[in-house]
C-alpha cells in the first residue's frame, strides 16, 4: 500500500461512521464499569473492553480495516468520526496523532485543539474526552497497556529520558503521574511518515507485521523524544535559560557519573551557579535533579531486570548502597525489593 491509497482507506466510511453521520448514537457507554476519581464518577475503558465494545465502531467493515491488535503488545485504532467521545478513563496509555484535519480533546480538564502532525499522550486513569470530528479530522491512536510496558518495552529502552520515566509513573500507583504530553510535531516529517508506514503495514501487512509494526513504534518514540528536546530549547526565553536546558539535556546522558564540578566545568561557569540556573528554571537543584535522574533509572532497572539491587544501586550511579535505599524509600515510600515486581 502506498501514502495514496493510505489516504483514501483512512478517509473511507465505515458503516458506524456513516449510521453516526446519519444521527445514531452510540450507547455502549452506559454499560461499562464506573471509577470514583476525585469526587467524580468516570466510565473506565480497559483493555479488553476497548476491544470487544467502545471499539465497536473500528471493526471490519468488508475490507475496510479499522482496527489492528497486535497480541499482547499494541493496538493501533482509528477513531470514529461524527461521534463524540464523552468523558472517561483507561488502564492503558493512550497515544493520539492526527493523520489529518483538527482534533478537539478535553484533557485533564485543559482544552486542547491537536493540529494536523501534533502528538497527544495520555496517561493511565487521566479524565479526557474527544470532540465531534468531521470528514476530514482523521485521529489515530496507538493503545499501550500496562502489562507490555511491564513484560517488554522498557526492557528494549536502553536510555533513561523523560518518556521512560512517564512510563514507568504509569506503572507505580504509589508516585504522581504526568497526566498528559502535547508534541508540537506538526513540522516534523519523520513523525507523519513513520505514523503513515505504521498505517500502511496495518492496513496490508506483510509477513513480518509485527516486528515491522513495532520497530516503527520504538521509531516514533525516538523522534518524539528529539521533538520534546527542540521544544525546550526553542522555548527558551531567555540565553539562560537555553543553557539550563543545555545541561539538563547533558545531565540526562551523564547522571551516573556526573559531579557538579563537571557540569561546571563543562559550560564555563562556577559550580555554585550551576545549581542557582538549575533552581531558577527547572525548579531543582543540582543535586535534587541528579538523584531523580538516578532514582528513576534504579526504578526502570528493577522493573525491568532481575539484577541484584545492589548492581542497581552502582549503575544508577550510587558508592553508597545505604545511602541508595534510604533515598529510595523517600521517593518512592518503599524499599527497592519491595518496590520490584515479583517476576523479577
Amino acid at each position: 500500500m502506498n501514502i495514496k491509497s493510505l489516504d483514501y482507506k483512512l478517509k473511507e466510511l465505515s458503516e458506524s461512521e456513516k449510521r453516526y453521520r446519519d444521527g445514531h448514537i452510540f450507547t455502549g457507554w452506559s454499560n461499562m464499569p464506573k471509577k470514583e476519581l476525585n469526587g467524580k464518577l468516570y466510565s473506565v475503558i480497559g483493555n479488553e473492553h476497548e476491544i470487544s465494545t467502545a471499539s465497536e465502531p473500528f471493526r471490519h467493515s468488508g475490507n475496510n480495516r479499522y482496527f489492528m491488535d497486535l497480541g499482547n503488545t499494541i493496538t493501533i485504532k482509528k477513531t470514529s468520526r461524527f461521534n463524540p467521545v464523552p468523558e472517561h478513563i483507561h488502564d492503558y496509555i493512550e497515544m493520539n496523532f492526527v493523520y489529518s484535519g483538527t482534533c478537539s480533546q478535553s484533557v485533564d480538564g485543559k482544552d486542547i485543539l491537536l493540529q494536523k502532525g501534533q502528538v497527544l499522550l495520555i496517561d493511565t486513569e487521566c479524565p479526557h474526552s474527544i470532540g465531534y470530528l468531521g470528514d476530514d479530522d482523521i485521529l489515530l491512536s496507538i493503545i499501550i497497556p500496562k502489562a507490555y510496558l511491564r513484560e517488554s518495552f522498557l526492557s528494549q529502552i536502553s536510555q533513561d529520558n523523560f518518556l521512560t520515566r512517564f512510563f514507568i509513573q504509569a506503572l507505580n500507583t504509589q508516585t504522581d503521574h504526568d497526566h498528559y504530553i502535547l508534541f508540537h510535531s506538526e513540522e516534523n516529517e519523520r513523525i507523519s511518515l513513520f505514523f503513515a508506514e505504521l498505517c500502511c503495514e496495518y492496513f496490508d501487512p506483510s509477513i513480518n507485521a509485527n516486528d515491522i509494526t513495532l520497530h516503527l513504534f520504538y521509531l516514533i518514540l525516538a523522534e518524539l523524544i528529539n521533538v520534546y528536546e527542540s521544544d525546550l530549547v526553542t522555548t527558551a526565553k531567555s540565553p539562560q535559560s537555553s543553557l539550563a536546558f543545555s545541561i539538563l539535556h547533558y545531565m540526562q546522558h551523564n547522571f551516573q557519573t556526573c559531579t557538579q564540578s563537571d557540569v561546571a566545568e563543562l559550560f564555563h561557569i562556577s559550580p555554585n551557579y550551576v545549581t542557582t540556573l538549575l533552581k531558577k528554571e527547572i525548579g531543582m537543584s543540582y543535586i535534587q535533579l541528579v538523584q531523580t535522574y538516578r532514582l528513576d533509572y534504579s526504578a526502570q532497572l528493577l522493573n525491568s531486570t532481575s539484577l541484584p539491587v545492589t548492581e542497581i544501586a552502582a549503575k544508577a550511579g550510587y558508592e553508597n548502597v545505604t545511602f541508595f535505599y534510604r533515598k529510595f524509600r523517600e521517593k518512592y515510600g518503599c524499599s527497592p525489593k519491595d518496590y520490584r515486581r515479583p517476576s523479577n
